[in-house]
């Protein structure tokens, strides 16, 4: 066999090894539990089995005696010569540890010998006498449990590698359930991939560009089908990159163990949503990050059995992780029952440190001295351990996370726990932004920190507090920030009008001050050069359409930067006392006008994006009229269709929850001759997402609903005056009954 063939092999065999490894680990924490059936046991044997076969073949013998000392414990355990013991899951435990440092060892050198190129190597000898011992120390045989399932105790044959093999029936099932519906592909290759595609997203921009300009109905309609195969291209090269969670979740029962252990203290762990699937990268990214929160979790968190029970609670502690998918963004939450953040001796222990003055300490809010473990140097520990005292840690945390434009927040009660959540996006290689202009360059802001945009008519309306200019949002002062001023750009200043930019940090937002707001694009971000990487105010740069270049602006760098998240506490309680005196029936209301004129409002809430499409990229697919936005078909409704004529609609059927079309109006087009139509994308439900076709979008108002009528029409929830007009409410639910019931059935039904 020629070494380039040895050297595949080889490979091969380390990428399985560690998949088995990291299945193993998981599975020798699953046997400690007392609601373990014994499946765990079976399939720790099989793939100790697999491993010490496959060394037979390379050949690494020093490997396969230890796998096989391994074995031999298990096929103890496994035909219940033996019962499961502490000590005996520590040393399981060590065995997974040793084999990862002698594939470590193998992936370097190609060798496990005990010495190699002249240098002695670890000596695993008397690791493989303590799985020997506790292999021949005879117990009473544990007694079979009804529930338990029935493990085949055979004599084992000897197979051709020299040990002992699992009989027919296992290794069937191993044949039969194994990486034949899967490729292993190399991530360099997907790396090469994903950059072709966002070359391809770039110049599918460009082509976009041009089709604008030029009035050609079939140009435009080719373009939109290229715009359209480009963004699936792009979803599904996404998609190879993407890997569950539970790739750094399954390491964390050991961590928590081995922690546990060394604290005295009684953790279990629970997990949910260990499918959740991220970029590859960013799974790289936050794999430190979680492991230092549950360390956390459990170091400072959890109390003692003892003091647990003086509290009333059970003296095993619990430690969870969630994670789910929610408005196109990643929500991981890490927490435990534990005692909880005392915020006065956070603050105590700040000023101790030199962190923050008596002063500071007296007027901060709740969040504020929660947040305080973030500071670089914070520790409440009083003596350094190997655990904690240090003060780093959760400052890296909190970078880290923000790096990938992702946020932490603390969520704690006194004697109950404390739960960390993180938001995070999915991917950072292909991301929606929103391209400003200031000082004729181009600036792209990623969004998902956009909150919404505003357009001033009166310059008047911005106020000046505590040397802050601030606006005035819905009775909420926001701080503005001059993009320009930052840049030490020339300020040329529209006297007629304002554009804003609300973006959010953390728990708080600011206005960006912007020239002009241009699109929102699919952007591709390109890392910054090793010029510009010092430079807090950008996260990457990306190409335009047209081929200039765009530095992407980080939020929370300008936030820093100016200062402004210290400024924004002095407006706290401004904004409380505002919020006092217009306590009420509030509620945040996105205006349009409709068909006919019509004044219209949905609750925010439910309206996920606003967009503008051409009107040649709608399509028809059977009788409903879709278009395709971020990778997404979406469904379309017209509320033309809706409201334009009401005779155009039969009410039987009402009783039963909803409207009938007549058949006349299900193969009409859309019921307007605009080159491009404004688009309210709403989601009702999870599960369903669906664009409203609208005349214009109005604004967005927090009132208190206090005059409301009763519904005008189908489709309308009830009238309200806002802002001294009429208004109607729709019922978002009844105008897509309206259109298509078939939607409302499978969102409701899954």
């Amino acid at each position: 066999m020629e070494l380039n063939e040895i050297d595949d092999d080889i490979e091969a065999f380390l990428v399985e090894s560690y998949e088995n490894l990291n299945q193993i680990e998981g599975d020798i924490i699953e046997l400690e539990k007392a609601s373990s059936d014994g499946e765990a046991l079976v399939r720790i044997y099989r793939s100790l089995h697999t491993l010490k076969g496959n060394c037979g073949f390379l050949p690494f013998p020093n490997l396969e005696s230890l796998a096989h000392a391994g074995e031999n414990l298990l096929s103890c355990l496994r035909d219940r010569t033996i019962a499961i013991t502490p000590d005996i899951i520590s040393t399981l435990l060590q065995t997974v540890d040793s084999i990862r440092q002698i594939l470590s060892q193998i992936q370097a050198t190609k060798h496990d010998g005990d010495v190699y190129d002249g240098l002695r190597l670890r000596d695993y000898s008397a690791l493989i006498g303590a799985l020997t011992r506790l292999s021949e120390t005879k117990q009473t045989p544990k007694p079979s449990h009804s529930h338990e399932p029935v493990v085949n105790t055979q004599t084992p044959q000897k197979d051709t590698a020299g040990g002992e093999s699992v009989n027919n029936e296992l290794t069937e099932i191993s044949t039969t359930t194994s990486e034949s519906a899967y490729i292993r592909v190399n991530v360099n290759l997907l790396d090469q991939m994903m950059n072709l595609v966002g070359e391809l997203v770039l110049a599918r921009n460009q082509i976009i560009g041009f089709s604008t300009k030029f009035k050609d109905n079939s140009f435009a309609t080719t373009c939109q089908h290229l715009s359209l195969l480009t963004a699936q291209l792009q979803e599904g090269v996404m998609k190879t990159r993407l890997q569950p969670i539970s790739s750094i979740w399954q390491k964390l029962p050991r961590v928590t163990r081995d922690l546990a252990i060394a604290s005295g203290k009684e953790v279990e762990v629970e997990m949910e949503g260990a499918d959740t699937e991220l970029d590859k990268s960013i799974i790289e990214t936050i794999k430190d990050p979680l492991t230092h929160l549950v360390r956390n979790c459990i170091d400072h968190g959890i109390e003692l059995p003892a003091e647990r029970v003086a509290c009333g609670k059970p003296s095993l502690g619990r430690l969870f992780l969630r994670a789910f998918h929610e408005s196109g963004k990643v929500n991981i939450e890490i927490g435990d029952d534990g005692r909880g953040l005392n915020l006065e001796r956070l603050k105590g222990r700040a000023q101790q440190l030199g962190l923050v003055n008596a002063m500071q300490a007296a007027t901060m809010s709740e969040s504020e001295a929660m947040n305080l473990i973030f500071l670089s140097g914070f520790s409440t520990a009083e003596q350094v351990t190997y655990l904690s005292g240090r003060g780093v840690g959760m400052d890296i945390v909190k970078s880290n996370i923000e790096k990938i434009n992702g946020t932490v927040e603390i969520y704690s009660q006194q004697g109950q726990g404390t739960t960390f959540k993180i938001k995070i996006p999915l991917t950072l290689a292909i991301i929606p932004a929103l391209i400003v202009t200031s000082g004729g360059y181009c600036y792209a802001i990623p969004q998902a920190s956009l909150q919404e945009l505003v357009r001033l008519e009166a310059l008047n309306s911005i106020e000046v507090l505590y040397d802050v200019p601030v606006y005035r949002l819905r009775g909420n002062l926001v701080p503005l920030i001059y993009l320009n001023e930052v840049l030490q750009q020339d300020i040329v200043r529209n006297l007629e009008t304002l554009s804003l930019v609300i973006v959010q940090v953390d728990n708080y937002r600011f206005g960006l001050v912007v020239d002009t707001i241009e699109d929102i694009q699919d952007i591709v971000v390109k890392p910054l050069g090793r010029q510009l990487k010092t430079l807090s105010l950008f996260a990457g740069a990306t190409v335009l359409g047209d081929g200039t270049v765009a530095l992407i602006i980080d939020v929370v760098g300008l936030a820093n930067r100016t200062g402004i998240s210290a400024k924004q506490k002095q407006l706290l309680s401004e904004n409380a006392a505002n919020s006092q005196e217009q306590a009420g029936d509030r509620q945040t209301i996105l205006l349009f006008k409709g068909p006919q004129g019509a004044r219209m409002g949905i609750p925010l809430a439910i309206a996920y994006r606003l967009e503008e499409i051409l009107a040649s990229a709608v399509e028809k697919v059977g009788n409903q009229n879709v278009f395709q936005s971020y990778g997404q078909i979406l469904p379309l409704i017209d509320l033309y269709k809706i409201f334009g004529n009401c005779d155009a609609f039969s009410t039987r059927g009402f009783a039963n929850g909803g409207l009938r079309q007549r058949n006349h109006l299900k193969d009409e087009a859309l019921a307007t001759d605009a080159e491009t139509l404004q688009i309210i994308i709403v989601s009702p439900y999870s599960e369903l997402s669906v664009g409203l076709v609208v005349d214009r979008i109005l604004d967005i108002v927090e009132e208190p609903l206090t005059i409301k009528g009763i519904p005008s029409r189908p489709g309308v929830l009830f009238c309200a005056v806002i802002q001294g007009q009429i208004t109607e409410i729709l019922d978002i639910e009844t105008v897509i009954q309206i259109a298509n019931p078939h939607l409302l059935q499978l969102a409701t039904h899954g």
